[in-house]
């Protein structure tokens, strides 16, 4: 018996972002029906290395049963090569014999998996005619979130935000032909934030990137990079001043940062999470409640949307003839 191996480009043409914030939003409600199960990540960061690695494994249950595992490794320096910073594998096994079904690219997966989700979130929780975007980050993911964002909302103009002037011009120069809507470099980063209606912060920051003073009411705020107890994105005025949303309340409360800090500054209580999203998708809680509300989306993401975006990648592999077949 053999298995099939997807690349990047595989990935990236088997798995529209159309496509992935339908699966995405599929995927959160399955795992709160309990269809779909994980635990939290595994990260293994070695005395003196320059990044680490995380184990990130997930079940499907039902007549598509399937065990997952994404092996990633998380390399800062690699941008800076003309590398990924994510570099990894998503390994799918049947769920009835363990047979080994597919090896996927788990840079093209959490690349785009992880913009649907933001678009998931962003669909559920910004005011509808919201139209004007900031994105904090210039790297793969602000890419994304300038493909997945327009996709649910009708976003007119977009503000790229970047850790130096030249670097967020570069970006826009670079993405401008491809978006098509305005696009511009910040003039400064509060300015942006602050006549924006949806916010989206995707950087490797240690340090707040965000000030919650500059928030205006109504804002919807997607954090998604930082992702490491030690780092937030956003200070914590922005998140005491915001109506909180999990991906996964216990992936927040031991992995969120910005959470925990707030949390240990006195600034908000234990109970400050508003809901999961699963909980907004399928009507359980109730998610914006005002046009003025700020709204904040804390991804951390899930071995869940990793099985989930590859299992669709396989099923569409297995109709094309896609990928290239191994014995094994």
């Amino acid at each position: 018996m053999g298995f099939v191996v997807l690349t990047e480009r595989d990935v990236e043409e088997l798995l529209p972002m159309r496509d992935c914030i339908d699966v995405m939003a599929e995927a959160l409600v399955s795992f709160r029906r309990g269809e779909m199960t994980m635990p939290l990540r595994s990260v293994f960061v070695p005395p003196g290395a320059t990044g680490l690695m995380a184990w990130m494994p997930a079940h499907g249950s039902g007549t598509r049963a399937v065990y997952g595992m994404k092996v990633l490794c998380v390399i800062p320096g690699n941008p800076a090569r003309g590398l990924e910073g994510h570099q990894g594998a998503v390994i799918l096994q049947d769920g009835e014999t363990g047979r080994l079904r597919a090896v996927v690219n788990a840079s093209a997966i959490t690349a785009i998996r992880t913009a649907a989700v933001t678009a998931v979130a962003t669909r559920a929780l910004a005011n509808e005619d919201a139209r004007r975007l900031a994105i904090v980050g210039t790297g793969t993911q602000a890419r994304r979130h300038l493909e997945s964002i327009p996709l649910v909302r009708p976003i007119e103009r977009a503000v790229v935000i970047g850790r130096t002037p030249e670097r967020a011009k570069a970006f826009v120069e670079e993405a401008r032909a491809s978006v098509p809507f305005e696009l511009q470099p910040a003039a400064d980063a509060e300015t942006a934030v602050r006549e924006a209606d949806v916010v989206v912060t995707v950087t490797t920051s240690r340090d707040p990137v965000l000030q919650g003073a500059w928030l205006s009411a109504g804002t919807h705020v997607n954090a998604v990079g930082a992702s490491q107890p030690t780092s937030r994105e956003l200070d914590t005025e922005s998140v005491a001043a915001a109506s909180l949303f999990a991906d996964r309340d216990e992936s927040v409360r031991n992995e969120a940062g910005e959470f925990r800090l707030a949390l240990d500054e006195g600034r908000i209580g234990p109970d400050h999470i508003r809901a999961e999203l699963a909980d907004v998708l399928t009507g359980a809680r109730p998610g914006r409640t005002s046009l003025e509300e700020i709204t904040l989306f804390r991804s951390l993401g899930l071995a869940i949307e990793d099985l989930a975006a590859a299992r669709f990648v396989l099923e569409r592999a297995d109709a094309t003839g896609a990928g290239a077949r191994v014995e094994f």
